[in-house]
């Protein structure tokens, strides 16, 4: 097993395979090579999609209209059931 405090650290900027410097034209012709259907054109429509409303949503909503937030002991809070018309 090796010692890692006895290596010799890489400093910043140190190249670890040797490689003799490509041409832009050799870059291009290789990474086209690897990305055969990168036809180089850029995506307006790329973000956040929002999808539909889902039932647990509508649930959730309705949860937050009958019920509130409210401090149940000194570290704890907890949902409590809002008095309904219905009962009153």
């Amino acid at each position: 097993m090796y010692n890692k405090r006895k290596q010799k650290k890489k400093e910043y900027g140190d190249t670890i395979v040797e490689e003799e410097p490509k041409t832009l034209l050799e870059r291009q012709r290789r990474h086209q090579e690897r990305h055969p259907n990168d036809k180089n054109i850029r995506k307006e429509d790329k973000g956040v999609t929002w999808s539909k409303e889902t039932e647990r949503d509508k649930r959730l909503k309705q949860f937050y209209k009958t019920h509130t937030s409210v401090w149940v002991s000194e570290t704890a809070r907890g949902w409590v059931a809002l008095p309904s018309e219905e009962e009153e």
